[in-house]
């Protein structure tokens, strides 16, 4: 509403604006963020008004990851839901992908997560079938299904 969101690599510069809106408050979330994508293969992406952040959203492709490159933590905070940035921010990791050489990205999610699997089905992710088991952080296991899209298929 308004202005129009700025979609960028998150920097050292955006700590305050994102620790001022923490999820989790005390997770160190940002900060932890912004020390993988400095070393390198993993991007943290926010969605910014000139006073806000509006969502994020992270694209792991760092050698070993169990999926790679992997789309993780796609954040909307809620005054903004409803707005395309999901969509946004989401093709603006792709295209990161794709820049990197990669033809697919995938991504873990709670298959009992009633909206995010309609955006992304909406997005052109289709289920693998396989599944996995992770720990949030709070160490809770939660078993997740496992979404691909390819890069390399045009509309």
């Amino acid at each position: 509403m308004g202005t129009t969101p700025d979609v960028r690599l998150c920097t050292a510069e955006d700590l305050p604006l994102l620790q001022r809106r923490a999820v989790r408050p005390g997770a160190e979330f940002a900060e932890r963020n912004l020390d993988l994508a400095a070393a390198g293969d993993y991007f943290f992406v926010g969605a910014f008004s000139p006073d806000d952040v509006m969502g994020y959203v992270l694209l792991d492709c760092r050698p070993g990851a169990q999926l790679r490159p992997e789309m993780a933590s796609l954040w909307v905070y809620p005054a903004y839901s409803r707005q395309g940035l999901g969509v946004r921010l989401t093709r603006f990791i792709e295209n990161i992908a794709a820049q990197h050489g990669f033809d697919s990205v995938n991504l873990g999610v709670d298959p009992e997560n009633p909206a995010a699997i309609p955006m992304y089905i909406g997005l052109d992710y289709t289920p693998t079938g396989d599944h996995r088991t992770v720990l949030d952080d709070d160490g809770t296991e939660q078993r997740e299904a496992i979404f691909r899209k390819s890069l390399t298929i045009t509309r």
